[in-house]
């Protein structure tokens, strides 16, 4: 793979006056304090973590083809892991020791919130009660009550799963785009980062899966840019403040390769450059970060975003002439965001991230296809329930759940995902829904579709029924209203944003926006991922129209009678805001 002086900068501008003047190419003219540690750093772990990364993808590649090998051992690890624990010696599975076919005949399915006493009995004891691997720290996101979930995070899962996914997938990147380790400024990552952790569960650290502070050990994830300023605990943590010194620190440099878990932060990059342009330019003109002190005057730099910025109109390609690759969810909702993506990185290669969530990993990438990619078979023991059955119900009543395994599924059937993690969460029911587009020798290609349950996730909010029926309730009891049935969908804009229309005694514009500013504030106390993304601007405020009592029972029933009257069910989640044309007379976005 060739590469290029790691020192190397996008724009060179020879300064008359300046020592830097006559310097060799490639040479940075831009220092910032501490960087001879950030950049011996990424010179010493850029070799290592390469060939890191593409281990973990051929080791992948040959998984793939023979997925029932790969389903077997990971079975068999996950059972010698937690046969000795002390939930599986109580419960008597301990008995699938000597037998792991016997697992899905001895364990439930399980929902997250079936682990509660276990998982407030492991916090205590910090692992031996779901498996015999220690726990390191918890893993926090939303659950679909708005409880943020307490996912352990053992050194077992860490060492033989979690890493190795990430290693895989970044070894699909270098794969296709060797350029992204061409020099310390060739990557922008803001898929994690290093933020300190005031959360604690009993002494433990409590915190988002995409914070990698600090590092555990030798073998934690632990990139080439790992230390630079832009990524480390010294950036802000709010949304804009990070965003801001990344493309301080970046602007200038000869950037290849943007990457982001949520298409809205690509987005969100891009506004951040128009909002904040004229600090920006200030900053590199003389020597700033934020108005302070920081490093050497970058005039060129700043004459270049000066002139993008006349432009208006102008792209991320603009900013960085040197972007070649991005990469982010782009399967299911987010594939709404390609046309914004397209006029944001336009003539840039696309990567897609892999398929995930705080509980385990589903699929990664092995490249460029982004449409889907192969369950990874190495990274948990899955199984499928047909997405046509009500899973819930059987799991709610402890009913038995027969399952099916990946060489029993169909190509062009949707089901519901069931996962046995290296963590101890075993048979675990998320709700998460996939689509089986293909089979590869022997390994299904899915794709995500939707979660039972939730009807859409711009940004990775992932809104639930419950999450909006408890904020309207909320809303309702503030304004000593008694509230009826509601109808709620997303609304594609830019930014966007979700409608409620919502039942009530006494409609009225005013009542419409007070209960938009309260329902909106519910939403932000339940779910921390929707408050994220409000506070970033990458989620627009919410947008509510009431309507006299029994209307939207009616235009229910009304729909009932439309030919679908044995499967019609009231549903309070729409997939799209079509209903408020029918039930008020107007178009989602009236009242902005």
């Amino acid at each position: 793979m060739g590469t290029s002086h790691p020192h190397e900068h996008a724009y060179e501008h020879p300064q008359p006056h300046s020592p830097q003047h006559g310097r060799r190419p490639g040479h940075e003219h831009g220092r910032e304090p501490g960087r001879g540690h950030w950049q011996e750093h990424w010179t010493a772990r850029r070799t290592p973590f390469e060939q890191e990364c593409r281990a973990a993808r051929t080791a992948l590649l040959e998984d793939l083809k023979d997925p029932k090998s790969a389903q077997d051992r990971v079975l068999e690890d996950i059972v010698a892991l937690c046969a000795d624990s002390l939930h599986w010696k109580e419960r008597g599975y301990d008995v699938v020791a000597d037998d792991p076919a016997r697992f899905r005949s001895v364990l439930p399915v399980m929902r997250y919130t079936d682990f509660t006493a276990e998982i407030d009995r492991e916090t205590r004891t910090k692992g031996g009660v779901l498996s015999c691997s220690p726990v390191l720290r918890w893993l926090k996101t939303s659950g679909t009550t708005g409880v943020p979930k307490r996912v352990p995070y053992t050194l077992h899962w860490l060492l033989t799963y979690r890493i190795p996914a990430m290693q895989a997938m970044w070894g699909t990147y270098m794969e296709h785009h060797p350029e992204i380790l061409d020099h310390p400024y060739a990557t922008l990552d803001t898929q994690t980062v290093h933020e300190r952790v005031d959360d604690f569960l009993s002494g433990v650290r409590y915190q988002a899966v995409s914070n990698r502070h600090p590092r555990i050990n030798s073998r934690d994830w632990n990139p080439p840019w790992s230390a630079a300023p832009w990524f480390g605990t010294e950036a802000p943590s709010a949304h804009a403040g990070r965003m801001y010194h990344r493309i301080r620190h970046l602007v200038g440099r000869r950037l290849h390769f943007v990457s982001a878990i949520n298409p809205s932060t690509l987005v969100s990059l891009r506004d951040l450059i128009a909002e904040h342009g004229p600090a920006l330019v200030r900053d590199l003109r003389d020597g700033t970060l934020e108005g302070r002190p920081y490093g050497t005057p970058d005039p060129g730099a700043a004459v270049h975003l000066r002139t993008v910025l006349d432009r208006g109109d102008f792209s991320l390609k603009d900013v960085w002439p040197s972007l070649s690759l991005y990469s982010c969810w782009l399967s299911s909702s987010a594939g709404l965001y390609q046309s914004q993506l397209d006029a944001v990185l336009p003539g840039v290669a696309a990567m897609p991230f892999m398929s995930c969530g705080t509980e385990g990993v589903t699929t990664i990438p092995v490249d460029d296809s982004l449409d889907s990619q192969p369950l990874a078979v190495n990274q948990a023991f899955f199984e499928f329930v047909p997405a046509e059955v009500e899973l819930g119900p059987l799991v709610e009543a402890g009913e038995r759940v027969d399952t099916l395994l990946l060489d029993e599924i169909e190509p062009g059937r949707d089901y519901h995902l069931i996962m046995t993690q290296g963590n101890g969460l075993y048979r675990l029911w998320s709700g998460d829904i996939y689509h089986v587009d293909r089979i590869v020798d022997g390994t299904p290609w899915v794709h995500f579709v939707h979660r039972d349950g939730i009807f859409h996730s711009f940004t990775g909010e992932k809104i639930t029924e419950a999450q909006v029926t408890q904020a309207i309730g909320r809303a309702m009891d503030e304004g000593g209203l008694d509230g009826g049935l509601y109808l709620c969908g997303p609304q594609w804009a830019e930014p966007p944003y979700y409608v409620v229309v919502s039942e009530v005694p006494d409609p009225g514009r005013e009542l419409d926006r007070s209960l938009a500013e309260s329902i909106d504030r519910g939403l932000r106390a339940i779910n921390i991922e929707y408050a994220s993304k409000r506070d970033s601007g990458r989620l627009g405020p919410l947008e509510v129209h009431t309507v006299p009592r029994d209307s939207i029972a009616t235009y229910a029933e009304s729909r009932r009678q439309q030919g679908n009257a044995t499967q019609y069910k009231y549903k309070p989640f729409q997939k799209d805001a079509d209903f408020v044309a029918d039930l008020v007379g107007g178009t989602a976005g009236a009242h902005r």
